[in-house]
């Protein structure tokens, strides 16, 4: 039998490094992203303010930028790659996320395998199956550019762990620099990075290590707490920061206490509190679905839970930084979007994907049927069967060809206004909409625009009484819909704001 030539031989292994747990994740991100984004339906609110932002940029440089968005990298770096690829800066937005959590997904699995070798491949299926990270893989967000980042800096901290270097500890310093540029909160990673060195260095190196890791981010925090007795901060991170007012909360509880029962008043700071804290665990839950038996499952072994502790430090500080940046923004605002605690989530992957090791090995014979679970789980989340939101594409493409953008339409469904082509930043909120009749009295507008849910009364009465006349509704068949409605005073007048075309249209309805 001849020997296979040296050049057929290399196939094999290209393969079988192709086939490596963090080029999976890689290959599966990029695939299960474009199912959502194919499924998705209509482009999200923040990323039509990116999308937005990043036009202003191009037309007016990074001063408008930041007066449109506070903090704007995404949309200035979308900017500058679809003027040097020539895509559209809604796909351009599109394929940034996709390669970011690509590269997220792969850098979190290389980071595992260092962890928990044995548990590789389990990783890599339990991060491709997160409901929490699935959900959001059809939308625009500067999340995925953080979470590349973070994990970046992980992996590079786990790489300077092994050989310390004060340039390696600059790099990851510098990683976690740019995440910030994408979301200011992952300044809290900075001080979990510095308490795994306290507790993971040697003792002989222990401080030399941290001072290594973490000079840099002490100094910069001296430098953001003078800036803050200034009054100097930028005004995202000064609203930040300004979460962690006592007086804030003491209004709030006042506010809420003030509604309760009298014998319940006194105990309003520990409702607020505790009631606000409650709905992490419960986001947490939801967004982690099933996955959470095997998150749990080591803690009934009897040495997998001791394994996860000892060997996933940076993960777990991790967690429990993220974990109280969400705490203080939850009992400021008391709610919390979903896509705030799915960073939760992908810092749990790693224990999550070790349980589903430790079930696989418990139970050899439940392997088949758990990766098939996982599978299915991977594919439901991704694919979105609901009807995408097409009202305001409907609504923006009728607004685009009747009216010119002008002051005198009030148009409180900025998503309307992007798909007319229109600015979507700075349009009124719809509790404004109180106001409406007032200005409508005063001759302000000419025509306005609305966008109802299915869940608000009738709104029919309420425009008969605020002097409207319904002339176009464009539905969703769940009942929302966007209205465009014109003041009955003024049906017979033509307006600079509206086209011929639209002047005919609206005597045709007359």
């Amino acid at each position: 039998m001849k020997a296979m030539p040296a050049g057929n031989r290399a196939w094999p292994a290209r393969m079988a490094a192709a086939a490596s747990p963090m080029w999976t994740a890689f290959v599966g991100s990029v695939l299960l992203s474009l199912i959502a984004i194919g499924t998705g339906g209509t482009l999200n609110r923040d990323g039509m303010l990116y999308v937005d932002t990043a036009r202003v940029f191009l037309q007016g440089g990074f001063s408008a930028a930041r007066e449109a968005f506070a903090w704007p990298f995404l949309p200035i770096l979308m900017a500058v790659v679809s003027q040097a690829t020539g895509l559209g800066l809604e796909n351009t937005g599109y394929l940034l996320n996709i390669l970011f959590m690509a590269g997220a997904c792969a850098l979190l699995v290389a980071c595992a395998a260092r962890l928990f070798p044995e548990a590789a491949w389990p990783i890599c299926l339990v991060l491709l199956a997160t409901p929490g990270l699935n959900d959001y893989r059809n939308e625009v967000l500067r999340e995925y550019g953080c979470w590349f980042f973070i994990m970046l800096s992980f992996w590079l901290a786990l790489r300077w762990s092994a050989a310390p270097r004060w340039r390696s500890a600059l790099a990851v310093q510098a990683a976690l620099g740019a995440a910030v540029l994408f979301r200011p909160e992952a300044l809290a990673f900075f001080p979990a990075l510095i308490l795994w060195q306290l507790y993971e260095s040697p003792a002989g190196e222990r401080w030399r290590r941290v001072l290594m890791i973490g000079g840099l981010p002490l100094i910069g925090l001296a430098i953001l707490v003078a800036l803050r007795a200034g009054g100097q901060l930028p005004g995202r991170l000064a609203g930040d920061l300004g979460r962690l007012s006592v007086a804030r909360f003491d209004s709030k509880a006042q506010a809420i206490g003030a509604v309760l029962h009298e014998y319940a008043r006194e105990q309003a700071h520990t409702i607020l509190f505790f009631g606000s804290l409650a709905i992490i665990p419960l986001k947490f839950a939801k967004m982690m679905g099933v996955l959470l038996a095997p998150l749990f499952f080591p803690c009934v072994t009897q040495s997998g839970l001791r394994t996860v502790l000892a060997r996933s430090q940076i993960f777990a500080w991790a967690f429990v930084a993220h974990l109280l940046v969400l705490m203080v923004f939850v009992t400021d605002m008391q709610f919390l979007a979903g896509r705030y605690v799915a960073l939760l989530t992908l810092l749990a992957v790693p224990p999550t994907g070790y349980g589903l090791w430790l079930l696989m090995q418990r139970f050899p014979r439940w392997k088949t049927a758990l990766v098939f679970v996982a599978l299915l789980l991977m594919v439901s989340n991704a694919v979105t069967f609901a009807p995408g939101k097409r009202q305001y594409v409907e609504a923006g493409a009728w607004l685009a060809q009747n009216a010119k953008e002008s002051p005198r339409i009030y148009i409180e469904s900025a998503r309307t206004a992007y798909y007319a082509g229109w600015r979507f930043a700075g349009r009124p909120e719809p509790e404004l909409r109180a106001s409406l009749p007032e200005a409508l009295a005063q001759g302000q507008y000419d025509l306005v625009v609305l966008e109802v849910s299915r869940k608000d009364p009738d709104v029919a009465p309420w425009l008969e009484k605020a002097g409207l006349r319904e002339i176009k509704r464009f539905s969703h068949p769940n009942r929302d819909a966007v209205i465009v409605a014109e003041p009955l005073a003024g049906k017979n007048q033509d307006s600079a704001s509206k086209t011929p075309r639209m002047r005919a249209k609206t005597g045709a309805i007359e």
